[in-house]
């Protein structure tokens, strides 16, 4: 599931975002923001964000999931600014574009081992 620190909540994926994505072979037309959502994140099992700021922004409200809060760009190893995957609200297309290029690298690396670990 997908939710954010900015505090937007029930609004559409920029128009950038979903010509990026269609670009790519994915629907977000129907994709709404949502603020994060405290029982949802008492009960994930691993939480992934893209900024350092984002990961620090969660562990201010829930300091017990230290364990469970990961940079995307850094998990499974030690969380370093290099990890940082910069959000490109507010960017150009060619921000955008590099953010799905990055979160699409990092999401074919980690999968196996989400699966190897969750099932």
């Amino acid at each position: 599931s997908s939710m954010g620190t900015h505090g937007l909540d029930r609004k559409p994926a920029s128009e950038l975002a979903q010509q990026i994505c269609a670009e790519n072979g994915i629907d977000i037309s129907k994709h709404v923001s949502r603020q994060l959502d405290f029982d949802e994140i008492n009960a994930s099992d691993l939480i992934l964000t893209l900024e350092m700021a984002q990961k620090d922004f969660i562990l201010l409200f829930f300091q017990r999931l230290t364990d469970r809060v990961f940079l995307l760009g850094s998990w499974p190893g030690k969380d370093s600014q290099k990890g940082n995957i910069k959000d490109p609200m507010g960017g150009s297309i060619k921000d955008y574009r590099k953010a799905f290029e990055t979160i699409d690298r990092h999401l074919d690396r980690i999968i196996p081992d989400l699966q190897n670990l969750f099932g």
